[in-house]
């Protein structure tokens, strides 16, 4: 097995089963896990969508081509769930508070 492929396959199978242990217990969650999950759910569907429209693409549009389609279909749902568990956790929370009118 290359790597490209066990990429693939961490991407269909390992990163919904980690997105289910993050969502397994939300509600008591505290509000950093909150944020790496959705930001984990957010860059798995933008991950998938590149994947789909890469593999949907005619292979004689990517003739002659470097990596880019390789990276795009193996490597785009594991590197945007990482992207967006690691954009959820360092983000902040927006704080709702009475604020003054600038």
């Amino acid at each position: 097995m290359t790597l490209h492929g066990l990429a693939l396959l961490l991407g269909l199978f390992a990163v919904p089963a980690a997105l289910s242990a993050l969502g397994h217990r939300f509600r008591e969650g505290d509000p950093g896990r909150k944020r790496r999950f959705w930001g984990g759910v957010i860059g798995y569907a933008a991950g998938l969508a590149v994947a789909v429209t890469a593999m949907l693409v005619p292979p004689v549009a990517w003739a002659g081509g470097g990596v880019a389609r390789e990276m795009a279909v193996h490597w785009s749902m594991l590197a945007g769930f990482l992207a967006g568990v690691l954009a959820g956790a360092l983000s902040t929370r927006r704080r709702s508070g009475n604020r003054e009118p600038a």
